[in-house]
């Protein structure tokens, strides 16, 4: 699985522009790959071009919001050269929320499995940790068993 510091959920500044903008999208491009598929060179963007852009930069899609009066129209296409991410997550020393997430997801999911047998727990534990999610899948699962002897909610 690529690795990357933004995630799907994060709130980044647009570096180019200084406003606050929602990854809403991970491409799963590189800006060469986008600009490929989507007949438009990222690289030749002067916004983008201002933060050392390469075509190996990984591209998300994100909408501005910095305004509550206007809702997004569309989506932007910006390399992570561009996108200086918040770190929400150093107020409580946790980690990233994409990851809370994940977590979370998980760990419903295999307590509805374990309804139905072991069986479909691990094969919801093979295929996340397949999609590279190993971490999450170990807590979502030991946080699902304790619900489940505790019987109820931790």
């Amino acid at each position: 699985m690529f690795e990357h510091s933004i995630k799907l959920g994060d709130v980044c500044l647009d570096l180019a522009k200084g406003q606050p903008v929602h990854v809403v999208t991970d491409t799963g491009q590189t800006v060469a790959e986008w600009s490929e598929e989507n007949n438009y060179n990222l690289l030749d963007n002067y916004g983008n071009s201002r933060f050392g852009e390469a075509e190996d930069d990984r591209v998300f899609d994100v909408v501005y919001c910095s305004s509550l009066r206007s809702r997004p129209s569309k989506t932007y296409a910006y390399p992570d050269s561009r996108l200086g991410r918040i770190e929400s997550e150093a107020a409580d020393v946790g980690r990233q929320v994409a990851n809370r997430v994940v977590v979370t997801v998980l760990e419903e999911l295999f307590e509805r499995a374990a309804m139905d047998d072991e069986g479909a727990v691990d094969v919801l534990k093979r295929y996340a940790t397949d999609i590279g999610y190993e971490d999450e899948t170990a807590e979502a699962r030991e946080l699902a068993e304790i619900v489940r002897l505790v019987g109820g909610e931790v």
